[in-house]
């Protein structure tokens, strides 16, 4: 391989691939997090109802505040249910890790046939129509999770 080649190949690499490659593993991990801390939340919101529709039912101490928490408490876990969804937490992870396992796989080289002379600016110029393919892959991602968000009419009275 020339030297140009295999220096564009490493800046390549290093400054296109190696980094967006991180930056979708960050948000991968930020996403999956967030989908834990909410199902976290959740259940622990349930346990306390449960906990508290027992102390209403066995009427220990003051009755109503009980009953009152057994009602509040699920209604707040089913709006952080609702937060996540909004997000679309599931989804956006999924987006993140697809193209960060889509970017390793296009950056491997290509097996080429052995008979067939290798020009190293062709290769070079290969795995970079991959790479970029992937990147626009994962931004058309983007326009169809966006596409599926209902944005309510302001129009309509």
């Amino acid at each position: 391989m020339s030297q140009r080649a295999s220096q564009f190949l490493g800046f390549y690499q290093e400054c296109r691939i190696d980094d967006q490659a991180g930056f979708y593993n960050s948000r991968r991990t930020l996403f999956d997090r967030a989908i834990d801390q909410a199902l976290s939340l959740s259940a622990f919101l349930l346990g306390l109802t449960a906990a508290a529709a027992v102390l209403a039912g066995v009427k220990v101490g003051p009755t109503w505040v009980w009953a009152v928490l057994a009602t509040v408490l699920p209604a707040a876990s089913a709006a952080l249910t609702s937060y996540g969804s909004l997000y679309a937490f599931e989804q956006q992870a999924k987006i993140y890790g697809d193209a960060a396992r889509a970017v390793h796989a296009a950056a491997r080289p290509t097996e080429a046939d052995p008979s067939v002379p290798r020009v190293p600016e062709k290769d070079a110029a290969e795995l970079v129509r991959r790479v970029e393919a992937v990147f626009r892959q994962e931004q058309a991602q983007w326009g169809q999770l966006t596409s599926q968000i209902e944005i309510p009419d302001s129009t309509r009275a």
